[in-house]
């Protein structure tokens, strides 16, 4: 070989060994790239599952391209259950905020919406929304980040009833005290009048007696009187209609202290006699019964109970205007027996029990899941705003540690369970209710 062959021969080994060397550095340059890469990915992935709310990526069409966990559990959706939805499904107005999106030149945009879970509940929810666009603007994809809001939807809506409650309960002192105060001295008058009336009996018995003895003229008078006054008429009715006029007077005189005792603002716990409350909702509640049902009450013999008196109250009157309600929709059908109204309560071991039950329409087992839950209502738009019963396990659950619970049949009426811890009270062998009303 000559020495030009054997030089080119040395240069073209050269060049292939830098060209390996290169390949070699690149592929391992490729290596480190890829690992970073799947790093990356699984740190985003991590991120996405750990977010404090829903994440779910949709195409400019509307399909759901990708979600994370956080947006499986907030719907109840299987992890590949969601992937290729229409985002419609889950979201009644994403359709118009989409096009928000597309037309509006901004990045991100937040609103409140509400999203529909697998079992067809709604949930309120913050949503803050971005757009994905390629270097000429245009959109590509759409993310949008949902957060649950329906512990702050309730406590604003407990608190708006809180603030309702205390102008109510304000107001309602007020007219129970300028009531309170005519009916004093219309009680005392009409005991007046009963014991001076008492006083003139002896006299209208003897005029039959004083008629006999007095002159023609004169006794012919006194029967013309007598005859125009209706005077034996109204010695027989007259100390009935002042009797039946008392009374009224002490049935204004209860409602009146049952309104004052009802409203009275309370805003730490205390030992409370729940029975005496019980008792006064049911007179502030006569209203809503009176009509369709009867009221039978069997409270056992209770300890103070350490709660909030007067959300416990709002919890009873709550479940009494639902029992009412329920037996009026019953009698809407073809049932119109007047309903019952059957009031409980009880102590086991340390645990106080309430239990107001009904004979109306039941609740369907379809929703009997969601009768706790905020917004929900079966009542006409107007009539109920579904937030009675979602307050009433809020108090007697989160802020009593108790238990609210109910049992129902459809078509036979539904019973609801308080059961409330009874803090230091005293022992007692009552286990069953006894007859009190």
């Amino acid at each position: 070989m000559s020495a030009a062959a054997a030089f080119c021969r040395h240069r073209a080994e050269r060049r292939i060994e830098l060209l390996d060397r290169l390949v070699e550095e690149r592929n391992r340059d490729l290596a480190i790239t890829q690992e970073q890469a799947s790093a990356v990915q699984s740190y985003l992935l991590g991120l996405n599952n750990v977010l404090p709310g829903a994440l779910i990526g949709a195409s400019t069409s509307g399909l759901v391209t990708r979600a994370n966990r956080g947006a499986q559990e907030l719907l109840g959706y299987p992890a590949t259950a969601l992937s290729g939805m229409p985002l419609g499904r889950i979201w009644p107005a994403a359709t118009d905020f989409i096009r928000r999106c597309l037309s509006s030149g901004a990045q991100v945009l937040r609103d409140e919406a509400e999203w529909i879970t697998h079992d067809d509940r709604a949930i309120p929810v913050l949503i803050s929304a971005a757009t994905q666009r390629d270097i000429e603007g245009r959109v590509l994809s759409l993310v949008f980040v949902a957060l649950d809001i329906s512990e702050r939807r309730r406590l604003e809506i407990e608190l708006r009833q809180a603030q309702k409650l205390e102008s109510l309960g304000q107001l309602s002192a007020g007219v129970a005290h300028e009531i309170n105060t005519p009916m004093q001295f219309i009680g005392d008058n009409l005991h007046y009048v009963c014991e001076a009336f008492e006083g003139l009996r002896p006299l209208l018995d003897a005029l039959p007696e004083f008629e006999s003895e007095l002159p023609a003229r004169s006794a012919q008078r006194l029967r013309e009187l007598s005859e125009r006054a209706d005077l034996e008429f109204l010695r027989k009715r007259l100390p009935k209609s002042i009797v039946s006029a008392l009374d009224g007077v002490k049935r204004v005189s209860h409602i009146v202290e049952a309104m004052r005792a009802f409203s009275h603002p309370q805003t730490e716990k205390t030992a409370v006699d729940l029975n005496r409350g019980l008792m006064d909702t049911l007179t502030v509640a006569h209203n809503e019964y009176k009509y369709v049902a009867d009221v039978r009450c069997e409270l056992g013999e209770l300890p103070p109970i350490v709660c909030n008196g007067g959300d416990m109250n709002q919890v009873f009157l709550n479940l009494i205007v639902n029992a009412a309600h329920a037996i009026a929709t019953r009698q809407r059908g073809d049932d119109k027996r007047r309903g019952r109204i059957h009031v409980r309560s009880w102590r086991r071991h340390d645990t106080a029990v309430f239990a107001i039950a009904d004979d109306g329409c039941g609740i369907p087992r379809e929703i009997r899941h969601r009768v706790f839950d905020p917004f929900f209502t079966t009542k006409e738009v107007g009539k109920g705003t579904g937030q009675g019963l979602s307050i009433s396990r809020s108090v007697v659950v989160d802020h009593h540690h108790g238990s609210l619970s109910f049992d129902s049949e459809e078509g036979h009426g539904t019973t609801f369970f308080i059961r409330l811890p009874l803090h230091h009270a005293p022992p007692t062998s009552t286990e069953t209710p006894s007859v009190i009303s």
